[in-house]
Protein backbone atom coordinates (compact mmCIF):
# COMPACT_ATOMS: atom_id res chain seq x y z
CA UNK A 1 0.00 0.00 0.00
CA UNK A 2 0.99 3.82 -0.96
CA UNK A 3 2.33 5.15 2.33
CA UNK A 4 0.66 8.11 3.56
CA UNK A 5 4.10 10.63 2.75
CA UNK A 6 3.04 9.98 -0.49
CA UNK A 7 -0.38 10.90 -0.95
CA UNK A 8 0.36 14.19 0.61
CA UNK A 9 2.95 14.80 -1.62
CA UNK A 10 -0.10 14.02 -4.25
CA UNK A 11 -2.24 16.39 -2.17
CA UNK A 12 0.52 19.15 -2.45
CA UNK A 13 0.89 19.19 -5.97
CA UNK A 14 -2.97 19.36 -6.44
CA UNK A 15 -2.65 22.43 -4.07
CA UNK A 16 0.40 24.47 -5.77
CA UNK A 17 -1.92 24.21 -8.74
CA UNK A 18 -4.98 25.30 -7.73
CA UNK A 19 -2.66 27.82 -5.53
CA UNK A 20 -1.50 29.32 -9.38
CA UNK A 21 -4.98 28.89 -10.96
CA UNK A 22 -6.11 31.29 -8.09
CA UNK A 23 -3.31 33.95 -8.32
CA UNK A 24 -4.00 33.86 -12.20
CA UNK A 25 -7.32 34.61 -11.84
CA UNK A 26 -7.40 37.38 -8.77
CA UNK A 27 -4.18 38.85 -9.68
CA UNK A 28 -4.75 40.20 -13.43
CA UNK A 29 -4.03 43.56 -14.43
CA UNK A 30 -6.62 46.19 -14.58
CA UNK A 31 -4.93 48.30 -17.13
CA UNK A 32 -7.47 48.85 -20.26
CA UNK A 33 -6.73 47.21 -23.29
CA UNK A 34 -8.50 46.44 -26.98
CA UNK A 35 -8.95 42.70 -25.62
CA UNK A 36 -11.58 42.09 -23.20
CA UNK A 37 -11.02 42.18 -19.67
CA UNK A 38 -8.67 39.12 -18.12
CA UNK A 39 -10.73 37.01 -16.73
CA UNK A 40 -13.84 37.39 -18.43
CA UNK A 41 -15.40 34.77 -20.07
CA UNK A 42 -18.28 33.91 -22.07
CA UNK A 43 -20.33 30.18 -23.40
CA UNK A 44 -18.74 30.71 -26.65
CA UNK A 45 -15.34 31.32 -25.63
CA UNK A 46 -16.20 28.00 -22.85
CA UNK A 47 -17.39 25.72 -25.36
CA UNK A 48 -14.05 26.73 -27.63
CA UNK A 49 -11.96 25.45 -24.70
CA UNK A 50 -13.65 22.53 -23.79
CA UNK A 51 -13.70 21.43 -27.70
CA UNK A 52 -11.42 18.25 -28.43
CA UNK A 53 -11.06 19.63 -32.24
CA UNK A 54 -9.92 23.69 -31.23
CA UNK A 55 -6.43 24.79 -32.60
CA UNK A 56 -4.77 25.29 -29.63
CA UNK A 57 -1.70 24.70 -27.97
CA UNK A 58 -2.19 22.80 -24.50
CA UNK A 59 -0.98 21.70 -21.57
CA UNK A 60 -2.99 19.28 -19.73
CA UNK A 61 -2.32 17.42 -16.17
CA UNK A 62 -4.47 15.63 -14.17
CA UNK A 63 -4.55 13.70 -11.54
CA UNK A 64 -6.76 10.41 -10.97
CA UNK A 65 -6.79 8.87 -6.92
CA UNK A 66 -8.19 5.65 -7.23
CA UNK A 67 -9.22 4.80 -3.50
CA UNK A 68 -10.84 1.18 -4.52
CA UNK A 69 -9.66 -1.45 -7.17
CA UNK A 70 -11.51 -4.23 -7.47
CA UNK A 71 -9.90 -7.38 -5.86
CA UNK A 72 -7.04 -5.89 -4.61
CA UNK A 73 -6.40 -3.40 -1.33
CA UNK A 74 -4.12 -0.32 -1.27
CA UNK A 75 -4.22 2.81 -3.10
CA UNK A 76 -3.61 3.56 -6.44
CA UNK A 77 -3.07 6.80 -8.70
CA UNK A 78 -2.32 7.56 -12.37
CA UNK A 79 -1.05 11.68 -13.28
CA UNK A 80 -1.21 12.29 -16.81
CA UNK A 81 0.54 14.92 -18.97
CA UNK A 82 -0.94 15.58 -22.26
CA UNK A 83 0.69 17.70 -24.52
CA UNK A 84 -1.00 19.23 -27.68
CA UNK A 85 0.24 20.31 -30.67
CA UNK A 86 -2.07 22.11 -33.34
CA UNK A 87 -1.15 22.11 -37.06
CA UNK A 88 -3.09 24.40 -39.21
CA UNK A 89 -2.16 22.73 -42.60
CA UNK A 90 -0.54 19.59 -42.98
CA UNK A 91 2.34 18.45 -45.18
CA UNK A 92 0.63 15.53 -46.97
CA UNK A 93 -3.09 16.15 -46.02
CA UNK A 94 -4.13 20.00 -46.41
CA UNK A 95 -6.39 20.20 -43.44
CA UNK A 96 -6.07 20.84 -39.85
CA UNK A 97 -4.97 18.93 -37.15
CA UNK A 98 -4.21 18.00 -33.59
CA UNK A 99 -1.12 15.74 -32.53
CA UNK A 100 -1.37 14.88 -29.22
CA UNK A 101 1.18 13.41 -26.73
CA UNK A 102 0.28 11.38 -23.80
CA UNK A 103 2.34 10.16 -21.06
CA UNK A 104 1.28 8.62 -17.74
CA UNK A 105 3.01 8.21 -13.78
CA UNK A 106 1.26 5.54 -12.08
CA UNK A 107 1.11 4.03 -9.01
CA UNK A 108 -0.04 0.66 -8.33
CA UNK A 109 -1.93 -0.57 -5.28
CA UNK A 110 1.34 -2.54 -4.37
CA UNK A 111 2.78 0.92 -4.00
CA UNK A 112 5.12 0.41 -6.94
CA UNK A 113 5.62 3.47 -9.00
CA UNK A 114 7.01 4.50 -12.28
CA UNK A 115 6.14 5.28 -16.27
CA UNK A 116 3.06 4.09 -17.52
CA UNK A 117 2.37 3.63 -21.24
CA UNK A 118 2.28 6.43 -23.43
CA UNK A 119 0.41 7.09 -26.55
CA UNK A 120 0.79 9.33 -30.00
CA UNK A 121 -2.34 10.42 -31.94
CA UNK A 122 -3.06 12.72 -35.10
CA UNK A 123 -6.57 14.11 -35.18
CA UNK A 124 -7.60 15.68 -38.74
CA UNK A 125 -9.90 18.28 -39.12
CA UNK A 126 -11.99 17.06 -42.07
CA UNK A 127 -15.17 18.99 -42.01
CA UNK A 128 -16.51 21.93 -39.85
CA UNK A 129 -20.30 23.06 -40.23
CA UNK A 130 -22.67 25.11 -38.41
CA UNK A 131 -23.62 22.08 -36.01
CA UNK A 132 -20.12 21.23 -35.54
CA UNK A 133 -16.59 19.55 -36.83
CA UNK A 134 -15.91 16.10 -38.01
CA UNK A 135 -12.48 14.37 -37.22
CA UNK A 136 -10.67 11.35 -37.68
CA UNK A 137 -7.25 9.97 -36.92
CA UNK A 138 -5.40 7.27 -35.81
CA UNK A 139 -3.44 6.13 -31.97
CA UNK A 140 0.07 4.54 -31.49
CA UNK A 141 0.29 3.14 -27.56
CA UNK A 142 3.92 3.67 -27.12
CA UNK A 143 4.98 0.65 -24.45
CA UNK A 144 7.10 2.91 -21.76
CA UNK A 145 5.64 1.11 -18.89
CA UNK A 146 8.93 0.06 -16.10
CA UNK A 147 6.44 -2.47 -14.66
CA UNK A 148 4.00 -4.86 -16.27
CA UNK A 149 0.93 -3.54 -13.12
CA UNK A 150 1.37 0.37 -14.46
CA UNK A 151 0.54 -0.17 -18.09
CA UNK A 152 0.40 -2.40 -21.19
CA UNK A 153 3.69 -3.60 -22.84
CA UNK A 154 2.57 -4.13 -26.38
CA UNK A 155 3.18 -1.52 -29.02
CA UNK A 156 -0.82 -1.69 -30.00
CA UNK A 157 -2.45 1.00 -33.20
CA UNK A 158 -5.72 1.58 -34.61
CA UNK A 159 -7.99 4.55 -36.11
CA UNK A 160 -9.85 7.30 -34.15
CA UNK A 161 -12.55 9.52 -35.09
CA UNK A 162 -14.86 12.02 -33.58
CA UNK A 163 -17.83 14.11 -33.67
CA UNK A 164 -18.66 17.44 -32.10
CA UNK A 165 -21.93 19.60 -31.65
CA UNK A 166 -22.28 22.57 -30.64
CA UNK A 167 -24.96 24.49 -32.32
CA UNK A 168 -26.80 23.20 -28.87
CA UNK A 169 -26.50 26.82 -27.25
CA UNK A 170 -25.48 25.95 -23.44
CA UNK A 171 -25.16 22.83 -23.89
CA UNK A 172 -22.13 20.59 -26.04
CA UNK A 173 -21.49 17.36 -26.93
CA UNK A 174 -19.12 15.63 -28.43
CA UNK A 175 -18.24 11.44 -28.92
CA UNK A 176 -14.39 10.04 -29.05
CA UNK A 177 -13.66 6.72 -30.66
CA UNK A 178 -10.36 5.03 -30.16
CA UNK A 179 -9.38 1.68 -31.58
CA UNK A 180 -5.99 -0.08 -30.18
CA UNK A 181 -5.07 -3.49 -31.97
CA UNK A 182 -1.48 -5.27 -30.15
CA UNK A 183 1.17 -5.47 -32.88
CA UNK A 184 3.85 -6.55 -30.67
CA UNK A 185 4.21 -9.32 -27.85
CA UNK A 186 1.60 -11.24 -28.67
CA UNK A 187 2.86 -14.55 -28.19
CA UNK A 188 4.04 -13.58 -24.44
CA UNK A 189 1.23 -11.50 -23.63
CA UNK A 190 -1.79 -12.09 -26.15
CA UNK A 191 -3.11 -10.55 -28.79
CA UNK A 192 -5.70 -7.18 -27.67
CA UNK A 193 -8.28 -5.54 -29.61
CA UNK A 194 -9.97 -2.94 -27.79
CA UNK A 195 -12.42 0.15 -28.42
CA UNK A 196 -12.88 3.40 -26.26
CA UNK A 197 -15.78 5.15 -26.80
CA UNK A 198 -16.33 8.45 -24.90
CA UNK A 199 -19.63 10.75 -24.55
CA UNK A 200 -19.05 13.74 -23.65
CA UNK A 201 -22.30 16.21 -22.35
CA UNK A 202 -21.37 19.63 -21.09
CA UNK A 203 -23.36 22.36 -19.69
CA UNK A 204 -21.96 26.02 -19.92
CA UNK A 205 -22.87 28.66 -17.97
CA UNK A 206 -21.81 32.49 -18.70
CA UNK A 207 -19.63 32.91 -16.21
CA UNK A 208 -17.22 29.97 -17.42
CA UNK A 209 -18.62 26.97 -14.57
CA UNK A 210 -19.57 23.98 -16.48
CA UNK A 211 -20.82 20.92 -15.73
CA UNK A 212 -21.21 17.69 -17.47
CA UNK A 213 -20.33 13.72 -18.21
CA UNK A 214 -16.71 12.51 -19.81
CA UNK A 215 -16.08 8.66 -18.72
CA UNK A 216 -14.23 6.47 -21.32
CA UNK A 217 -16.03 3.28 -22.04
CA UNK A 218 -14.00 0.05 -22.78
CA UNK A 219 -15.01 -2.73 -25.28
CA UNK A 220 -13.11 -5.87 -25.96
CA UNK A 221 -13.43 -6.86 -29.40
CA UNK A 222 -12.39 -10.29 -28.83
CA UNK A 223 -14.54 -11.15 -26.00
CA UNK A 224 -17.11 -8.93 -26.13
CA UNK A 225 -16.46 -7.81 -22.38
CA UNK A 226 -17.21 -3.96 -21.69
CA UNK A 227 -16.28 -1.47 -18.58
CA UNK A 228 -18.55 1.52 -18.15
CA UNK A 229 -17.52 3.88 -15.86
CA UNK A 230 -19.59 7.17 -14.99
CA UNK A 231 -18.39 10.01 -13.78
CA UNK A 232 -19.75 13.81 -13.25
CA UNK A 233 -17.21 16.70 -13.96
CA UNK A 234 -17.64 20.22 -12.71
CA UNK A 235 -15.20 22.95 -13.55
CA UNK A 236 -14.45 26.19 -13.93
CA UNK A 237 -12.72 28.42 -17.30
CA UNK A 238 -11.48 31.88 -16.98
CA UNK A 239 -9.05 33.77 -19.15
CA UNK A 240 -5.88 35.45 -18.27
CA UNK A 241 -2.83 35.72 -20.65
CA UNK A 242 -3.63 32.14 -21.52
CA UNK A 243 -7.05 30.74 -21.17
CA UNK A 244 -7.72 28.19 -18.11
CA UNK A 245 -9.69 25.05 -17.29
CA UNK A 246 -9.56 23.42 -13.71
CA UNK A 247 -12.12 20.72 -12.96
CA UNK A 248 -13.21 18.09 -10.26
CA UNK A 249 -14.49 14.83 -11.71
CA UNK A 250 -15.39 11.60 -9.20
CA UNK A 251 -16.12 8.31 -11.47
CA UNK A 252 -17.76 5.08 -10.58
CA UNK A 253 -17.60 1.64 -12.07
CA UNK A 254 -21.24 1.55 -13.02
CA UNK A 255 -20.90 -1.57 -15.03
CA UNK A 256 -18.19 -4.12 -16.03
CA UNK A 257 -18.38 -7.95 -17.00
CA UNK A 258 -17.00 -10.48 -14.98
CA UNK A 259 -13.44 -11.49 -15.90
CA UNK A 260 -12.40 -7.73 -17.34
CA UNK A 261 -9.51 -6.86 -16.53
CA UNK A 262 -8.51 -3.35 -18.25
CA UNK A 263 -10.32 -1.46 -15.61
CA UNK A 264 -10.84 -2.50 -12.16
CA UNK A 265 -11.06 1.35 -10.21
CA UNK A 266 -14.70 0.80 -8.80
CA UNK A 267 -13.76 4.57 -7.78
CA UNK A 268 -11.57 7.36 -8.12
CA UNK A 269 -11.69 11.70 -8.09
CA UNK A 270 -10.00 13.40 -10.99
CA UNK A 271 -8.55 16.65 -10.81
CA UNK A 272 -7.59 18.55 -13.50
CA UNK A 273 -5.78 21.61 -14.74
CA UNK A 274 -4.94 22.80 -18.51
CA UNK A 275 -3.34 25.47 -20.10
CA UNK A 276 -4.57 26.66 -23.57
CA UNK A 277 -2.56 29.02 -25.97
CA UNK A 278 -4.99 30.12 -28.78
CA UNK A 279 -3.17 29.71 -32.31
Amino acid sequence: MIKKKNISLYATIILFIIGTANSSMYGQDTKETDAPQEGATSVKQSQEVMNPTTLAWQLQLEEYSIFDTEGQDGFAQNFRFRGIIPVEKGFLIKVPQLLRVITFVNTATNGRTGLGASTFNQFFILSKKKWGQFGAGWNLNIPTATAAELGSHQWQIGPAATVTFTNLGNWQMYWIWENFFSISGNSKYGSSAFAVVQPNIFYTWSNGIYAGIEPEWQIDYKTGKVAIPMDFRVGYIWSGKLKYNAYIEPEIMAYRSDGYTRNLSNFGVRLGFRWYIPM
